[in-house]
């Protein structure tokens, strides 16, 4: 990750690698494979072609080459907390979240959110099972009305939306780039086979790891 690249975003994105999953016997999701690789690997390898910094959220990891590792600043407040520690975390004012265990979440749609971010404080996606808060661009102005919200217990991420300005992206409008399994996420075994599966049914958005997605380029 170098940090003064031309061809990467004023942007610091952030895995979000979650606790021990108890349906896979206390490992960590991120270290489970679809297809031939980890999903850390994959989702490192992804916001490190246009992100300008990559971190990942873990209160485990000891080493991540290529991310910075960022603590919660208070365990057990969720992915909330996460979201509150990255923000705290990161060099630049737009953070990207991203969930450890989402194998199909592609580049292009995520730097759709940044191209619409102007005039928001928060840019999520909207897809047919709902608002999407761990694909999502968070602006640091949010982490006041946040840092409110966990001191009064209350994890939900969707909470605090009314007190900043929120940009919805209506998926069903951009079928190209937000196909379904877009955001499927590893809850459980099941979940992994049926990722393994569309897998062998859909090529990977990420075919080439090291190389910059094209739509990704020139983009300010």
């Amino acid at each position: 990750m170098n940090p003064n690249r031309p061809d990467t975003l004023p942007l610091s994105g952030a895995i979000l690698a979650g606790g021990r999953a108890r349906r896979f016997g206390g490992r960590d999701k991120t270290e489970l494979r679809v297809g031939p690789n980890r999903l850390r690997d994959r989702l490192l390898h992804l916001l490190g072609g246009f992100c300008r910094e990559v971190m990942i959220s873990s209160n485990s990891l000891n080493d991540c080459p290529g991310a910075r590792i960022v603590r919660d600043r208070k365990p057990g407040q969720g992915p909330l907390g996460a979201i509150a520690s990255c923000l705290e975390a990161a060099r630049h004012p737009w953070l990207l979240v991203v969930a450890g265990d989402m194998p199909f979440i592609s580049a292009p749609a995520l730097v759709h959110l940044w191209r619409k971010r102007q005039g928001a404080d928060v840019v999520i996606p909207r897809s047919p099972d709902g608002l999407q808060p761990l694909a999502a661009l968070y602006h640091r102005r949010c982490l006041a009305a946040i840092t409110c919200q966990l001191a009064r217990g209350d994890y939900k991420i969707k909470d605090f939306f009314p007190a900043v300005r929120v940009r919805t992206i209506t998926c069903t409008n951009h079928p190209k780039l937000y196909p379904e399994n877009s955001f499927l996420n590893i809850n459980s075994p099941d979940d992994l086979k049926k990722a393994d599966l569309l897998r062998g049914l859909t090529p990977d958005p990420v075919s080439n790891p090291r190389q910059t997605p094209p739509e990704t380029k020139l983009i300010v």
